[in-house]
């Protein structure tokens, strides 16, 4: 837990102030007839597997994804990969960390973020690595995380009410099938809407994830969606020269999709399997735990209540990028109060002794967090 052992005074910085800002602002229509009771402050990191320290900082990466496309998906995947972000690495300055990010992307993950009508909508996809052996895996979740967002505000502005992420879902993948940016693919779904009134809706497909904080201890954790150990539930955009094989795909309607009452200082984060192959759920209670402790020294008194909410939810992320990135480098045979096991080993040996697992699973790694605030 050496990740954020040096961190001591916290000075407020890269937050995602943009997004919110537009969800508060009195120019936006409410969709409750009522003043909002919540806000949240959002945190984002994310890294490729093929980024340093994985990969040496002179190897070429082939260019992937819509970024360089001159369309409306193209400026909105840069749009979101210019959000302020982290990458699990404090030793780094902004600049560096920026430069580092959109160099190296976040790899076959993608994320969403928008807020309509007072609803915060969250979104985080991981493309099937499977297909990469065809194809750019990386399409498919980006035009699935655009067409969620979009799907998300299109709803906002024709409904009178709020609407599920499952209904969101089926939008989206209906129109990532039409789009012809993307040949084909596949990608797990996490999504959640958050209202001003402390409702949260999370949507759950394939073995990506979501957890609710409640103090440091966890109040709810997804279950992951899986065919078999190592193959995810997933949407799919089977081209049609390979109809004809037997490619795993699933509908929106196999979502699990649950709702909760969020209460203030609850932390939310939605996460790719590059997190929770890695990380064993006991312990990310610690790591809530430390990071408290250093929002508590007294350096960082002078916080206020929503400077803290910001950094924790900035921090956090980072924290669970940063840790899951470390586990990757786990080799199996460390031992002693070090000799834990990743949760992809011990499954591994679970369900797939013959392939004689050990250690981490390198992966790409996305964590979006939220922490509730109130509305003063």
């Amino acid at each position: 837990m050496s990740l954020l052992a040096s961190a001591r005074h916290i000075a407020p910085a890269h937050r995602l102030a943009p997004l919110l800002s537009r969800a508060n602002s009195t120019t936006v229509s409410p969709l409750y007839p009522h003043a909002p009771v919540y806000s949240y402050a959002m945190g984002l990191s994310y890294a490729a597997k093929y980024s340093p320290p994985f990969i040496s900082t002179k190897q070429e990466i082939k260019p992937y994804g819509l970024d360089y496309k001159q369309d409306d998906v193209g400026e909105w995947v840069r749009e979101m990969l210019d959000l302020n972000a982290g990458r699990g690495d404090i030793r780094a300055s902004l600049e560096e960390i920026k430069e580092v990010r959109r160099k190296y992307g976040a790899g076959e993950d993608f994320f969403g973020l928008t807020s309509a009508r007072g609803d915060l909508h969250l979104a985080v996809s991981d493309g099937v690595g499977g297909w990469s052996e065809t194809l750019d895996a990386s399409l498919f979740p980006q035009l699935l995380c655009y067409y969620y967002t979009k799907a998300a505000r299109d709803f906002a502005m024709s409904s009178t009410g709020s609407v599920d992420p499952r209904s969101i879902l089926k939008k989206a993948y209906e129109d990532a099938l039409a789009d012809d940016r993307a040949n084909g693919g596949g990608a797990t779904m996490v999504s959640a809407r958050l209202d001003e009134d402390g409702q949260g809706v999370f949507s759950n497909l394939g073995d990506s994830g979501y957890m609710i904080l409640r103090g440091d201890e966890i109040f709810e954790i997804s279950k992951p969606q899986t065919h078999f150990f190592n193959c995810p539930k997933q949407l799919s955009k089977i081209p049609a020269e390979m109809r004809h094989e037997k490619i795993i795909h699933d509908t929106p309607d196999v979502a699990d999709v649950k709702s909760f009452e969020l209460k203030a200082g609850d932390t939310i984060a939605l996460f790719t399997d590059g997190f929770s192959d890695n990380v064993p759920t006991s312990h990310i209670p610690s790591l809530s735990k430390l990071l408290n402790r250093i929002l508590n020294d007294p350096a960082n008194a002078s916080l206020s209540p929503a400077e803290r909410a910001s950094e924790r939810a900035r921090l956090f992320a980072d924290m669970l990028v940063g840790y899951g990135r470390s586990a990757m480098q786990r080799t199996g045979n460390e031992t002693g109060v070090n000799g834990w096991k990743t949760p992809f080993e011990e499954e591994a040996g679970v369900k797939e002794p013959k392939w004689k697992w050990k250690g981490g699973k390198y992966d790409d790694i996305t964590v979006v967090t939220a922490v509730v605030t109130e509305v003063d």
